[in-house]
């Protein structure tokens, strides 16, 4: 099972390495190490981890977590792919399928973009929420989603229905030339750090003109 440790250290030579080296000796196999961001005398990364269980996961960053500086900010498992390539696999099937194209991106966002899940938000004149037009298998129904943001790129605050609390992390990738959003959910874990919010920017904009042609195309 591949597992993401968003982790907080010290923005010092070595601070990474204690804590890989701490990873392995609990049996923890790296993947892969994304630098989020280094300011203020600290580094936040995420740290992609392959664990046998949820049992190893927990004693692995109970181990992580005892190192001293060390603070854990989250732990997504599943984590998405740490390939690098999900987000441009992604359009690829988008494109190749320009007639199925919404449902095609609400499918396959969460597993290409680490969400737990994914709806298409249609905004009406005013701005606000006018419709869900799509929502991903693991999704809620669509009269539990609420957005109440604008449709931009950023980070947005969604609550889940059966307990009225916020989910973990919530975002939102507008179509380009559309007046339609990708929401991207994760329910529990870590939220969306800008650094990802970066990369998911040029996907609305790759696959709007492809969702306009096929909508108009009904």
């Amino acid at each position: 099972m591949l597992a993401r440790l968003r982790i907080s250290v010290p923005d010092r030579p070595g601070s990474l390495g204690r804590v890989t080296s701490a990873i392995g000796s609990a049996g923890g196999d790296i993947a892969k190490v994304d630098v989020l961001e280094s300011e203020a005398g600290r580094a936040l990364d995420d740290v992609f981890v392959q664990v046998r269980d949820a049992a190893h996961l927990e004693r692995l960053a109970r181990t992580v977590g005892s190192l001293a500086g060390v603070v854990i900010q989250g732990v997504q498992h599943p984590a998405p792919p740490a390939t690098g390539h999900t987000e441009l696999e992604l359009v690829q099937q988008v494109l190749s399928q320009p007639l199925r194209s919404l449902q095609t991106l609400v499918d396959g966002a969460p597993g290409a973009l680490g969400a737990d899940w994914a709806a298409l938000i249609e905004y009406g004149p005013d701005g606000n929420q006018a419709a869900v037009l799509a929502v991903s298998p693991r999704g809620p129904a669509a009269a539990g989603i609420a957005v109440s943001a604008p449709l931009r790129l950023g980070a947005v605050r969604v609550l889940d229905p059966a307990t009225d609390a916020p989910y973990s992390g919530a975002a939102m990738v507008p179509l380009t030339g559309t007046s339609v959003g990708l929401l991207l959910v994760r329910e529990s874990g870590v939220d969306f750090h800008r650094s990802e919010l970066w990369r998911f920017g040029p996907l609305g904009a790759i696959v709007g003109p492809v969702v306009t042609a096929a909508t108009a195309a009904v």
